[in-house]
């Protein structure tokens, strides 16, 4: 079944975090699960020069989701906000955010406005399947995720408070990536980079190269130090490829 961008759609999914407004290229940024609005905010030093950059928010500025619930009308609304941005767009997305800027890049090309890039990191192939068991309890799904994944602060492991804070958005975020189903179609046709940590215990390489079938431009797979989340040496690898790409 075919799809289209829904122009109804809030363009408040896009919150601005920084750049050239005069660069004339965009960078879209799409966080893993329990990312904020500010995630990639510290990417401004490496990259204000060469993009205007935004994060596609999973809630509103205001609060609330964006749009209310569900994968499809996050997708729609995403793609909607990024279809109105003039100039050049790269889409990057870590984890559970890959396969939204990797939807949207989709949606957006169905419509008639393909983005000029696409890189992700930290998700295998959107083909490839993965099931989430969800636990009901906020604090207990952090505390999995943390084990799971990393990337989680010690001192936040250590309070109550704000770990069920981490567990509330991890949950809200999961419950939505659930209803995900890759649906088969024509692949991209834009430059590909995908990055996978050398010790991501839920990544490996293989399920890294198989985003290949998903475009028939420029591809490449990049093994970078660090596990799921990467640590400086990964990150400024990804930031270099995000420069040269401006």
């Amino acid at each position: 079944m075919s799809r289209s961008v829904n122009r109804s759609m809030s363009a408040g999914s896009l919150v601005p975090i920084g750049g050239d407004g005069e660069a004339g290229a965009h960078l879209v940024c799409f966080p893993h699960a329990g990312g904020s609005e500010m995630t990639y905010a510290p990417w401004r030093a490496e990259l204000a020069d060469r993009y205007r950059l935004w994060t596609a928010a999973r809630r509103s500025p205001g609060g609330g989701a964006e749009g209310g619930s569900g994968w499809d009308t996050l997708v729609s609304a995403h793609a909607a906000a990024v279809s109105a941005l003039p100039g050049e767009i790269t889409l990057y997305g870590h984890s559970m955010g890959a396969l939204l800027a990797y939807e949207t890049a989709r949606l957006l090309r169905d419509d008639g406005r393909a983005v000029s890039r696409l890189v992700v990191s930290g998700r295998e192939a959107p083909h490839i399947v993965r099931r989430l068991v969800v636990p009901d309890d906020p604090v207990e799904l952090a505390k999995t995720a943390a084990d799971l994944y990393g990337g989680i602060p010690d001192e936040l492991l250590d309070d109550p408070d704000m770990l069920h804070v981490l567990g509330q958005a991890l949950m809200r975020d999961y419950r939505i990536f659930t209803e995900y189903r890759w649906r088969p179609g024509e692949p991209l046709d834009i430059p590909l980079t995908v990055f996978a940590g050398a010790d991501d215990p839920v990544v490996g390489e293989d399920g890294a190269r198989e985003w290949k079938r998903h475009t028939t431009g420029p591809f490449q797979a990049v093994t970078i130090p660090g596990g799921h989340f990467p640590g400086p040496e990964g990150t400024a690898a990804i930031l270099a490829t995000l420069r040269e790409s401006a």
